[in-house]
């Protein structure tokens, strides 16, 4: 798989209950703007906070798309069992694709990773792999990355790289053998595709889809300067998206564009603060 993926913000209305016309107009402009894939109920979509009711309420809503383009759901939790049991559900509903996320605050070791990992390919969903230690306090051992890809070539098909560690990018894509590398921080997207990586999962492109588009398959067409004076025309964006915890501003910033009608988290994440609404009308409006 490569291209660009966006990460999709999960829109709320005034009751903090789903907005399904947003969500709607979400995926309809996505659409429109040729992105590669979706990926519903990742870290962006605050997966922590949708209950199993919601979760696959969604996915029955967003069958009617499946023939417009590609979703990857994220299933990934800090149990094993429950996270098996949600990918297996996800496979019925035929999607075949998971993003799944290490195991959060449990701090597994190596052996508890790959047993982990290992579970959830015998379900024979196509897992991308998340890397984030910046939210899970650890990191996956290439070792580990290398062993799954080996024994589950077929299942284990890619990797999104949240971590700034260019030099373990580079180690991963000299060991690793036909395991795709997507980026997981729009800033880094650059970088990373000129070791190797072949796409991004991008929040910016929530709003950005368009741009984003143009600066991966630059980069893909090997058309570096250009992918270069995108990236830069970019980089305040890139910023000013985390401003503060991911998802809160792409959704603020959503909402000023029009997309979505509440810029609304769920806690215990809270409404962006009054002075960074300042710095981002100042710089997008």
């Amino acid at each position: 798989m490569k291209g660009l993926y966006t990460a999709l913000i999960t829109p709320f209305d005034e009751n903090l209950d789903i907005d399904y016309e947003s969500l709607k107009k979400l995926i309809e402009f996505q659409i429109e703007n040729k992105v590669d894939g979706i990926v519903i109920f990742g870290t962006t979509g605050e997966s922590p906070t949708i209950d199993e009711e919601e979760f696959f309420n969604v996915l029955e809503f967003i069958k009617q798309y499946k023939n417009d383009i590609e979703f990857i759901i994220g299933t990934g939790t800090n149990n094993t069992n429950k996270t098996i049991e949600k990918t297996k559900k996800v496979l019925d509903m035929g999607f075949d694709k998971v993003l799944i996320v290490t195991p959060y605050y449990n701090k597994p070791n190596v052996n508890g990773l790959y047993e982990h990992y290992k579970n959830i390919a015998l379900t024979s969903a196509k897992i991308i792999l998340y890397e984030v230690p910046s939210r899970v306090s650890i990191s996956i051992p290439i070792e580990v990355i290398k062993k799954l890809k080996q024994e589950f070539s077929e299942n284990i098909i890619a990797l999104k790289f949240s971590n700034s560690d260019l030099d373990l990018l580079s180690r991963i894509i000299l060991e690793v053998k036909n395991l795709d590398i997507l980026s997981g921080d729009d800033n880094l997207t650059l970088p990373m595709m000129s070791l190797g990586a072949v796409g991004v999962v991008s929040v910016l492109s929530n709003v950005f889809p368009g741009e984003i588009r143009e600066l991966v398959y630059s980069a893909l067409d090997g058309d570096f300067n250009k992918a270069r004076e995108i990236h830069y025309k970019m980089y305040k964006l890139f910023k000013l998206a985390f401003i503060e915890t991911n998802p809160i501003p792409i959704k603020y910033i959503a909402y000023k564009k029009n997309l979505i009608k509440t810029p609304y988290v769920r806690l215990p994440l809270s409404e962006l603060s009054e002075k960074n609404k300042e710095i981002i009308d100042q710089n997008i409006l």
